[in-house]
């Protein structure tokens, strides 16, 4: 019977840990996973991750051996019952096809771990114990692995984690800002991923420069502008005769669904009457994966009356983006006002160019969920809306409307004067007693 032990050499810090697998007396063979671990968290007469709490990525790393433990298994149950030759090549095969690895990889550099991180997610246990991250999460790290790529084409060299440094921080602004034409915050997000790959690689015990720890590797921040339809003009928009425009008619109606929804796009043009149930809609966010619950509003009611239950017909997002930009055009959201519309710097690059357009210009997908967002803020309860957006805390749910500390006061100011009023409202009315019985 095939058995597999895995185990360290030595006492140094970290330690590769390696992979015994043994079938008889013919079949016994060595190879490194490649996976590194400090000594103190290693069982090795077990062949086994300490599962002690001061080691956060125990369960990982355990998953990792796991998961390898029955692949390798059961290739081998595979090819031994077909007669495939089984030697050391095969296990090493195996190992690499399991971690994504080529032959070549050097996890102490920047994009063979950020690779291998990436590979790796799939296998992540997260804090709710669920297994694996979301597709939208796998193309973020793909997204920072092709501009690391970028960047060392730039650079004309293959980095090391160690250079991820302050150097690193600097140059790294500078070429995506000054050459590839990225807002501070889009080069800060991408900051932030390398920064997370980075601690990992520690984790792992390979070595980090110092500086990722340093307050001065920041992503850098610029304010962010965007605009959002009030209930005055969503009422315009509704109420505007489009009959001679059936693709404009059909694109008005998903947009007032959509910020009575505040879904993104890429859900919200995928409903159905499927997702109606008992007045409600129902859906999964394709995004994050949660279950989103809200009920119809009356215009979104109308809309579906209109069209005998069915919602509008389907479009794309590119289309739906183009489309309601001559939406709000004709009806008349024509006033100057700041932002940022996308503009072609060169051919075939796109990037947001800020300034002072008439506000149908600035109009896009993402409209509908701020708007919703926006609208309702401080009329409903913050859990209520993020239950509905799908932000996990309440911070992330303010930066995206934009709401600010004094945003946050004025709102408590606007309830005591309220409360005041109804106090004085309440005195007034108050039976005066006169002297008669």
């Amino acid at each position: 019977m095939a058995s597999i032990k895995y185990f360290i050499k030595g006492s140094t810090d970290p330690s590769t840990i390696y992979i015994r697998f043994i079938h008889g007396r013919k079949i016994d063979f060595t190879k490194t996973t490649s996976l590194l671990v400090n000594p103190r968290y290693w069982n090795n007469k077990k062949g086994t991750v300490k599962q002690i709490s001061e080691f956060d990525e125990k369960k990982n790393l355990q998953n990792d051996l796991n998961g390898l433990r029955n692949v390798v298994l059961n290739q081998f149950n595979d090819k031994y019952a077909k007669g495939e030759l089984i030697n050391a090549d095969w296990l090493k095969n195996a190992i690499e096809a399991y971690f994504n690895q080529s032959t070549d990889t050097d996890l102490n550099y920047l994009l063979d771990f950020a690779e291998f991180h990436k590979a790796n997610q799939h296998h992540k246990i997260q804090a709710n114990g669920k297994i694996g991250v979301s597709p939208a999460t796998i193309r973020k790290y793909t997204t920072i692995i092709n501009k690391l790529k970028k960047f060392e084409k730039h650079k004309k060299k293959r980095l090391q984690l160690v250079e991820v440094d302050l150097k690193f921080h600097k140059e790294f602004i500078k070429y995506f800002r000054s050459i590839d034409l990225l807002s501070y915050n889009t080069i800060g997000k991408y900051l932030t991923f390398i920064k997370t790959i980075v601690k990992e690689a520690k984790r792992h015990g390979l070595k980090v420069s110092s500086d990722i720890e340093k307050a001065e590797f920041r992503p850098p921040k610029e304010k962010t502008t965007f605009v959002t339809l009030n209930y005055e003009e969503i009422n315009r928009i509704y109420n505007f005769d489009f009959k001679n425009a059936p693709y404009l008619d059909n694109a008005r109606d998903w947009l007032i669904i959509g910020v009575w929804s505040g879904a993104r796009a890429g859900d919200l043009l995928k409903f159905t009457t499927a997702n109606i149930n008992n007045g409600f809609i129902e859906y999964t966010a394709q995004k994050t994966g949660q279950k989103i619950i809200l009920p119809l509003h009356p215009q979104v009611l109308e809309i579906l009356e209109k069209r005998s239950g069915r919602f509008p017909r389907k479009i794309s997002t590119q289309k739906f983006n183009d489309y309601i930009k001559t939406v709000c055009e004709q009806v008349g959201l024509s006033e100057m006002v700041e932002g940022a519309r996308t503009t072609e710097v060169k051919d075939n690059v796109w990037r947001k160019e800020k300034g002072s357009f008439p506000k149908w210009q600035l109009v896009s997908t993402h409209i509908c969920r701020r708007s919703f967002a926006t609208n309702h803020y401080g009329k409903l309860p913050t859990p209520v809306l993020m239950a509905v957006t799908g932000h996990t805390t309440e911070k992330m749910f303010l930066n995206y409307i934009g709401k600010t500390a004094k945003d946050n006061a004025n709102v408590l100011n606007d309830f005591w004067q309220n409360q005041q009023l109804k106090r004085d409202k309440k005195a007034i009315l108050k039976p005066v007693k006169t002297g008669t019985n």
